[in-house]
């Protein structure tokens, strides 16, 4: 049985020695409640959604708390560059309800999730940002007037994900293939990828999970093994309908650059294991996201989930 969990993840391109530019900065904080104390409605609502060939076992539920920050490659001009990617942010408060169960014998994850919240100065990613490079002395960013409008924004996402595993005397390889889609003013796109670890008292959960993936970290039981790790690599491709990072706002003129429509992530990391947390560090190389862009980014990411 697992209990209620909690999730932060902090990302930053400055992890990767990657600069401040495009995708800078993101904090996302979650709750999950405990197997068993899903709400009469979600746990409802999570046996009616077809279940694609999955038999349902344990729906979960929780609320999640986040902030993107996304800046052009030249932060020292005061104009907008019709050439760079455009400042934003996107503040936004959200639910998620996670399923778990098998189709055919495979131990199967499925994850929604849909975030509200405001793209534009409500965000208060200006702010952030100012304030993080006052306190570290580092240049404060001069563009900030120019970035995206005011927009109430919804983010709704979707993911499947299976796991292969094989396991021996502890040491344990296993295959997460995922695929789903996120649809909304914020992105719309379909994706799908894999990811491959291998390591000793791998915990029973899906991997770890950066701010951007369509799935969410489930945790695992608790007290199963007092130390574990594993070390994964992966990759994620999407086609994009929708990006208003980098489109703009949908509503109104605003900056705005030409995406590209297929990117795709490639990602690797370390796990530590303990008996009530786990703590991951990750990678990131993103393909050019938009047409015209110098070369690919990075960013690393740093999560942390504590069970009770």
């Amino acid at each position: 049985m697992r209990g209620p969990l909690i999730t932060l993840i902090e990302e930053n391109d400055d992890f990767a020695l990657n600069g401040d530019q495009h995708y800078t900065q993101g904090l996302k904080l979650s709750y999950l409640y405990g197997d068993e104390q899903i709400p009469n409605w979600a746990y409802a609502l999570a046996h009616n959604i077809p279940d694609l060939g999955m038999s349902v076992e344990t729906p979960r539920f929780g609320y999640t708390v986040g902030q993107n920050i996304y800046t052009p490659r030249n932060i020292r001009s005061p104009v907008a560059l019709t050439y760079d990617r455009p400042y934003a942010g996107w503040l936004y408060f959200g639910m998620i309800l996670e399923r778990q169960g098998k189709q055919a014998g495979i131990p199967v994850n499925d994850t929604f999730e849909v975030d509200l919240g405001f793209i534009g100065p409500e965000s208060f990613a200006a702010q952030a940002q100012a304030w993080w490079h006052t306190v570290g002395g580092w240049i404060v960013p001069k563009g900030w007037g120019n970035q995206l409008n005011t927009e109430p924004a919804i983010d709704i996402k979707y993911s499947r994900q299976w796991k292969f595993s094989t396991v021996s005397q502890g040491v344990g390889l296993e295959l997460i293939p995922d695929a789903g889609f996120s649809l909304g003013n914020v992105m719309t796109y379909a994706g799908a990828g894999a990811l491959v670890r291998f390591g000793y008292n791998i915990p029973n959960d899906f991997g770890p999970q950066t701010i951007d993936s369509l799935a969410h970290a489930t945790g695992s039981p608790r007290g199963r093994h007092p130390f574990g790790w594993y070390i994964f690599a992966g990759a994620d491709g999407r086609a994009v309908l929708h990006n208003a990072f980098l489109d703009g706002n949908l509503y109104q003129p605003s900056p705005h650059v030409a995406k590209e429509p297929l990117v795709a992530d490639f990602k690797a990391g370390i796990v530590f294991v303990f008996r009530r947390f786990d703590i991951a560090g990750s990678f990131v190389q993103r393909t050019r996201e938009y047409k015209g862009q110098p070369r690919a980014d990075r960013f690393g990411s740093i999560s942390i989930n504590a069970s009770f």
